[in-house]
């Protein structure tokens, strides 16, 4: 009887899983691509309704190391991503989501720079698909292919920079770099979980560079998708922006970066009233008053810094929200914009991850 000999794993890529049947096999089909035999994939299912732990279990012979996990509770995915975490056996990892999908040879390419750069985290590019319709995403930063400082890329507060693209499932990463952390995801937050996560990963002063790297297809529309659903758990956005601000108020750089999270928090603040009517009619009321209860906490000593270039427009709705401006004559405002163009961060599918639970 032959005996077939396993490498162990260079690279371990998680993969959380919640009713993804009709997109899993095009996933399965594109990772059957990678070429590297030390490549450890993570399937982590959280309770399906449908056929996806039968597909995902049925495909695993044709992987070298693969292995499906399954949560006790159905808990969302944070917690499919920390289990894939505590599971992983590789020094590196990355995460994919079950409705989406990598181009070929995407992960051999990926380890291959990750290892060559020497970093704790390597960011990548990847494409929106919307229907029929493809968009390339790059990260905001011209210096590629090299280790960077992070902090001097955090700002400018008013234009777009790499803390606006808090996707976990957009770069690869040392595991023992996000163990020795505390790089976890918040198991309480629905929604927005990459984005608390994210800040606090930029903020934990790693070797991070960015790569002209183009492999991730990041499919938006899906129905189940928390972004469709209307109900309380679509404001756990709230929690994971307090999140953030704790992390950079607790930061040695807090004063030069709490405009750029405040204007962050304000931004998604006016995108999702401007989408208030998706929500449940208590839902709506909760956001109101959510509102209303931030607004009232910006600090009035970093207002024109938290301000500075946003439209007249949104700074008069967001005083009709509940904040507080003295004199709005003396803010330096821009010029007036349209919603979609208010500020970078709010790509309203970087709110939401995964799978309605």
């Amino acid at each position: 009887m032959l005996l077939r000999v396993l490498q162990a794993p260079r690279l371990s890529v998680v993969i959380p899983l919640r009713d993804v049947a009709p997109y899993l096999p095009t996933l399965l089909a594109t990772l059957r691509s990678t070429e590297r035999a030390d490549v450890e994939l993570l399937f982590v299912d959280d309770h399906s309704r449908d056929e996806t732990p039968a597909i995902a279990e049925a495909a695993l012979p044709s992987f070298p190391l693969a292995r499906l996990l399954h949560l006790d509770a159905t808990t969302g995915l944070s917690a499919g991503r920390n289990r894939g975490l505590d599971e992983a056996a590789a020094p590196v990892v990355t995460f994919l989501d079950g409705d989406d999908w990598i181009a070929p040879g995407y992960l051999d390419e990926a380890l291959a720079r990750f290892e060559e750069r020497d970093v704790d985290v390597m960011r990548v590019d990847h494409t929106r698909v919307t229907g029929n319709r493809r968009a390339v995403v790059r990260n905001p930063i011209g210096v590629r292919g090299t280790p960077v400082d992070v902090r001097d890329h955090l700002l400018p507060v008013h234009r777009p920079t790499i803390v606006d693209h808090p996707t976990a499932w957009g770069g690869f990463y040392r595991r023992d770099f996000l163990q020795s952390r505390g790089l976890r995801f918040d198991e309480r937050l629905l929604t927005a979980e990459d984005r608390d996560w994210w800040w606090r990963t930029l903020l934990a002063d790693g070797r991070v560079s960015f790569e002209d790297l183009n492999g991730y297809r990041y499919r938006r529309g899906v129905t189940t998708s928390l972004t469709q659903i209307g109900d309380a758990r679509q404001l756990h956005y709230f929690d994971s922006l307090d999140r953030s601000l704790a992390a950079v108020t607790a930061d040695r750089e807090a004063e030069r970066l709490l405009p750029k999270v405040w204007r962050g928090y304000l931004a998604i603040l006016l995108s999702q009233h401007r989408q208030a009517e998706r929500l449940h009619p208590s839902s709506r009321h909760e956001q109101a008053r959510r509102n209303r209860e931030v607004l009232r906490t910006v600090p009035q000593d970093l207002l024109h810094r938290t301000l500075i270039q946003m439209s007249r427009t949104d700074v008069e709705l967001l005083m009709r929200l509940g904040l507080a401006v003295p004199d709005i004559t003396r803010l330096q405002l821009g010029r007036h914009r349209a919603p979609a163009d208010l500020v970078p961060d709010v790509d309203p599918d970087a709110l939401a991850g995964g799978a309605a639970r």
